[in-house]
């Protein structure tokens, strides 16, 4: 088990800390990873240990993501969900989307050993634990465990901190159904959010206030991102698509401007039935595939952000405030689409990005957030 730190100060002054991080790095899909990866990074250039603490092992995640768990291991809801999807016309579709993840788990294994990881019980052996980022507080998201993202039940007298975390779209009213987990919340030293809509959430629940930072993939250099697991063959010209959900309209309207434009459609972390080519890749080579696409659409979170990273001619389909928020946050709101109007949509792909006043705002928001999480990493040495 690893033991606490030795004492010794890191390169900003700051004792060297074990920590232990608390977040969804082994999710299936691309922006999971890549918060996590650059979470560790940026814990690692303030000069400490970093390791995550494991909720499911390799074999249970897999499960958990093609429905192959045992009935009786699922919750009603999810129950329900799996019989729905046995009986309707998505069942095609979902046979398709499993053999994709059977497929792409591999790629997933070979990432996760950038991490080091601990059990729940290991934690007790750290000076710090962070959880966050993500919407790891989601209530409302049927595969998550949110008490184990907050801490409950395990962690005990360790200093926590909340990094870019999210609830989503829970309620003060969900979390009123779980008193324990309101309770662990309560003992974070610190809450560092991020959305307005969380913060809110924290300062009702525990009578604090919460302070608001970036998504940590937001933290880092993008020059860092570009360190590709391999060589990927992609076409010349293509437009990168990062969805889990299109409707048909919007599906045809892509073709649309992709023949006209004389591009190729590839499709990363997921089987689209418009793509050209799905991509089976690391999520360590998400940066290169849009650093080299020459048009990008999303309806993701992460998606939005490495087309603002990469100032590409993107556009975001915003399903989710989080996405919305984002965009007006660095003032590009003209890369949001409605996902109905063909001339917006060309409007929108056709225009290019002013790379150095988006890089500002960028840098802006990247050295506001980072000096808020030192701070707060100060404050727990302190505790420590």
């Amino acid at each position: 088990m690893p033991g606490t730190a030795d004492g010794k100060k890191n390169k900003s002054g700051v004792r060297k800390m074990k920590i232990a991080v608390v977040t969804v790095y082994d999710g299936l899909n691309y922006g999971s990873f890549l918060q996590a990866y650059a979470m560790q990074a940026f814990l690692k250039e303030c000069g400490h240990e970093v390791y995550f603490v494991q909720r499911l092992t390799e074999e249970e995640n897999l499960a958990l993501f093609t429905t192959r768990r045992p009935q009786e291991d699922c919750g009603v809801v999810r129950r329900l969900w799996r019989k729905i999807l046995s009986c309707t016309v998505n069942r095609e579709k979902i046979q398709r989307q499993t053999r994709y993840y059977k497929s792409q788990f591999p790629y997933y294994q070979e990432a996760w050993k950038h991490f080091r990881l601990i059990s729940p019980e290991e934690a007790g052996g750290m000076d710090c634990i962070v959880c966050g980022s993500d919407e790891i507080w989601n209530l409302n998201n049927l595969n998550l465990d949110v008490p184990f993202y907050a801490c409950a039940g395990y962690g005990d007298g360790i200093p926590k901190l909340a990094v870019a975390v999210s609830a989503g779209n829970a309620s003060r009213d969900d979390f009123r159904k779980y008193p324990q987990l309101e309770k662990a919340i309560g003992e974070f030293a610190k809450f560092l959010v991020r959305d307005r809509h969380t913060e809110e959430l924290v300062r009702e629940i525990t009578g604090r206030k919460a302070e608001m930072v970036c998504d940590p993939t937001l933290l880092l250099d993008r020059r860092l991102f570009r360190k590709s697991e391999g060589h990927l063959n992609l076409p010349e010209r293509y437009l990168l698509l990062y969805t889990y959900g299109l409707t048909e309209s919007q599906g045809r309207l892509l073709r649309d401007f992709a023949q006209r434009h004389h591009c190729q459609i590839v499709s990363a972390c997921m089987d689209t039935g418009i793509a050209d080519e799905i991509i089976l890749a690391s999520p360590l080579d998400f940066a290169q595939l849009a650093a080299r696409a020459e048009y990008c659409v999303t309806t993701t979170f992460h998606g939005t952000i490495f087309s603002l990273l990469f100032a590409k001619r993107f556009c975001s389909v915003a399903k989710y405030p989080k996405i919305a928020a984002l965009i007006t946050q660095v003032q590009e709101e003209g890369h949001l689409w409605d996902g109905e109007s063909e001339e917006e949509l060309t409007r929108i792909l056709e225009t290019e990005t002013d790379r150095e006043e988006l890089d500002e705002r960028l840098e802006l928001l990247r050295v506001e957030s980072a000096a808020k999480i030192k701070k707060a990493l100060e404050k727990i040495e302190h505790i420590g």
